[in-house]
């Protein structure tokens, strides 16, 4: 049974929808981040500032990298030791490949390695994706699909609802300096 909702939400993403989905932090807003129309009705639908940036989801560390600058043997270890706390993003250069509507004003981007059996096999599936939390800026996250369908109705493309993540964002924290720019849980 998930398997097929994971290929669905696969096929939903590949197409340039938008879909909301479940995480190890709190529910999600996500699709391709190289599909520049599906980035920005995200941004529509919670009344975001494109300026801002987004945080992707990856599948592992390979992955990870299409997005930055080479990362050192020390680097891949210390992301790969905070797997076993709680989440964590990542803010590191931009690679050449991201998009401009991905870091925002930035010169860096945002990943993540989900620790979500869920939020992983839609990874595994898609490689990488767009997460956001499901809500409108500056507004508590959705907390159930009834949320979801009350702020967001038919403009989300498809809903994939699995465990419950930890009900707090992500912190947010840059590997060469460890400056953290958003506590987490």
């Amino acid at each position: 049974m998930l398997t097929r909702r994971i290929q669905q939400a696969r096929t939903v993403v590949e197409q340039g929808g938008v879909i909301a989905y479940s995480t190890d932090t709190v529910l999600g807003l996500g699709c391709d981040p190289h599909n520049r129309k599906a980035v920005e009705k995200i941004l529509w639908l919670k009344s975001r500032g494109a300026e801002k940036g987004l945080i992707l989801l990856t599948e592992n560390i390979e992955t990870m990298q299409h997005y930055t600058h080479p990362l050192t043997a020390g680097q891949r270890e210390q992301i790969t030791a905070a797997l076993a706390g709680p989440p964590t993003t990542w803010v590191l250069p931009a690679g050449a490949n991201v998009p401009a509507w991905i870091t925002g004003h930035h010169e860096s981007v945002a990943l993540r390695i989900p620790q979500h059996p869920l939020a992983g096999a839609l990874c595994a599936a898609v490689q990488t994706l767009v997460s956001t939390s499901a809500n409108l800026s500056g507004y508590p996250t959705a907390t159930g699909p009834g949320q979801l369908r009350d702020w967001f109705g038919p403009h989300l493309d498809y809903v994939l609802l699995g465990p419950e993540g930890t009900g707090v964002a992500s912190e947010v924290r840059e590997l060469t300096s460890m400056k953290v720019h958003r506590r987490g849980a």
